[in-house]
């Protein structure tokens, strides 16, 4: 996919974000794809809407994709990074940038079973291996995302995702989340 087929002209920040992503994880041999979820994708996304995407490698490689990290970082002023596994077959990264941009970039390795519901976009997909993962499925909603995954660590991420959802006026799924998280805590 080309990338102005994104139509995020509105959102130069974020466009520019979904762009060196793919620059950074596109020549590494071992990266066979990349799609772009959530309001992005769906072409609802506002200023503070953060660049939600998946990478696919294969050979589980997923975890030795770090250069590619470090070319996706390198001249960007990060804020907070948070990273980890979500298992064995799945490493990610989410940033917050000093410019109140935000991303996470999730590298999962083919072996993982991930399927891709709508809305997406497909941003390159070097074997064709994206049909075989889409679903009718619907995308998880915010409302339904765990709390305090991450312990302390990943506190900052939380709340700056509240911080998102009461300027959008989503003053009951602010509240609704915080409220879970303060059981947590």
């Amino acid at each position: 996919m080309n990338q102005d087929d994104l139509k995020l002209d509105q959102l130069p920040l974020q466009k520019e974000l979904i762009h060196s992503a793919c620059a950074a994880f596109y020549p590494d041999e071992h990266v066979i794809a990349a799609v772009l979820l959530g309001s992005l994708a769906a072409g609802t996304g506002d200023r503070v809407s953060d660049a939600d995407i998946i990478v696919f490698t294969q050979g589980f490689c997923h975890h030795s994709v770090d250069a590619c990290f470090s070319d996706f970082e390198s001249g960007k002023d990060i804020f907070y990074c948070l990273d980890g596994f979500h298992n064995k077959s799945a490493y990610f990264k989410k940033y917050i940038f000093n410019d109140l941009t935000s991303a996470e970039i999730h590298c999962l390795d083919l072996s993982e079973a991930f399927y891709i519901s709508k809305p997406f976009n497909v941003l390159f997909d070097k074997k064709g291996i994206v049909e075989s993962r889409l679903t009718d499925k619907a995308a998880p909603k915010h409302e339904d995302f765990p709390v305090y995954t991450h312990g302390d660590k990943g506190l900052i991420w939380e709340l700056f995702d509240c911080i998102k959802w009461l300027s959008r006026d989503n003053h009951d799924l602010a509240k609704s989340y915080l409220k879970k998280l303060s059981e947590k805590l």
